[in-house]
C-alpha cells in the first residue's frame, strides 16, 4: 500500500438527477458542482431527501445523471470501476468467510497472488485494529469490528477514491466516536481522496478538509465550510472555539433547509405530499 496516491481528483459538473414517471417526476439534485482534489478528504451534509446519497451514487457509477457529468481525473464516470472504493451504511460481509478472506476477496478476483493477497490484508489489518480477528466470522464481531472489516475490504485493492454513505450511521455514539478516529488515522497513514456523506454534523467537521451543505430537495450547494483544524485529528479539538464556531454555523445551514424540506412536504397537501415521499423512497432509497 502506498501512502500516497497521485490521483483520485473528483469533479460533478452542473450534476442533476430526476426520478421517476412524468407523472410523477422527483427531482432529487439540481445543477450541483463540486471537486475533490487527490488526498483531501470531504463531506457532504445536507436536510433528509436533499440527494446526498443520489449525488454518492453517480460518483459510485451505481447511476447515471440526467444532466451533468461526474469525472475521476477527468475521466467521465460510465460505471462502477475499481477506481474507487465504495462503503455503505450496512456491512455487506459475506458470513461464510472469515476476517481476512472478505478483505483478500477483491484481491483474489483480481488475481493477486495468495501470498501477496495475505500480506496486503494483514497489513490493513493491523492499521484497523483487527489483526487479532482475522480468522474470527462476522457473526462473531461487534457492528463496529464488521464496519472496520468493510473499510479495510474497500481499501484492499487501492482505490484512488473512497466514496462513505452513513458508514456509521448505524453505530452507538460511543463506538461512532472510536470509529471516527480509526479512519481519520488510517486516512492519515493512506492519504487516498474521500467523498463521505453523514447527518452528524459533529462527525462531518472532526474528519473533513471541506464540508459541503445542500439545500432542501432538490438539492444544490448551498455552502463550501473550510475546517483548519489541525491533523492529526484529536477527540480535544471537539472542544476548541474554532470547533464550536462551525458546528454552530453548520447547524444554522441546515436548519433553515430542513425548515424549507418541511414547509414544502406540509405545503404539497398533506396526506399526498406524503405519498410521493413514500413513492420516492421505492426508487432505491437512493435520495
Amino acid at each position: 500500500m502506498s501512502d500516497k496516491h497521485d490521483g483520485g481528483r473528483i469533479e460533478v459538473r452542473g450534476l442533476s438527477m430526476v426520478f421517476g414517471s412524468p407523472r410523477q417526476r422527483v427531482q432529487a439534485v439540481n445543477d450541483v458542482s463540486l471537486q475533490v482534489e487527490p488526498g483531501e478528504f470531504v463531506t457532504i451534509v445536507g436536510p433528509s431527501g436533499c440527494g446526498k446519497s443520489t449525488l454518492l451514487n453517480v460518483v459510485a457509477g451505481f447511476l447515471r445523471a440526467t444532466q451533468g457529468e461526474a469525472l475521476i481525473d477527468g475521466r467521465p464516470i460510465e460505471g462502477p470501476g475499481a477506481d474507487r472504493g465504495v462503503v455503505f451504511q450496512q456491512y455487506s460481509l459475506f458470513p461464510w468467510m472469515s476476517v481476512r478472506r472478505n478483505v483478500e476477496f477483491g484481491l483474489r478476483m483480481q488475481g493477486m497472488a495468495a501470498t501477496q493477497r495475505e500480506t496486503t490484508a494483514r497489513t490493513l489489518l493491523g492499521l484497523a485494529g483487527l489483526l487479532a480477528f482475522e480468522n474470527h466470522y462476522p457473526d462473531q464481531l461487534s457492528g463496529g469490528m464488521k464496519q472496520r472489516v468493510g473499510i479495510v475490504r474497500a481499501l484492499a485493492t487501492s482505490p484512488q477514491v473512497m466514496l462513505m454513505d452513513e458508514p456509521f450511521g448505524a453505530l452507538d455514539s460511543q463506538t461512532r466516536v472510536v470509529m471516527q478516529q480509526i479512519l481519520t488515522n488510517m486516512w492519515q497513514r493512506l492519504r487516498l481522496s474521500v467523498l463521505f456523506i453523514t447527518h452528524d454534523i459533529e462527525e462531518a467537521i472532526f474528519l473533513s478538509d471541506r464540508v459541503y451543505v445542500m439545500t432542501a430537495r432538490p438539492g444544490r450547494i448551498k455552502a463550501e465550510i473550510q475546517i483548519p483544524l489541525p491533523r492529526p485529528r484529536t477527540a480535544e479539538m471537539t472542544s476548541s472555539v474554532v470547533f464550536a464556531q462551525i458546528l454552530h454555523k453548520l447547524r444554522n445551514l441546515i436548519r433553515e433547509e430542513s425548515l424549507v424540506a418541511m414547509g414544502s412536504e406540509l405545503g404539497s397537501g398533506g396526506l399526498e405530499g406524503f405519498a410521493v415521499d413514500v413513492g420516492e423512497q421505492r426508487v432505491g432509497d437512493l435520495i
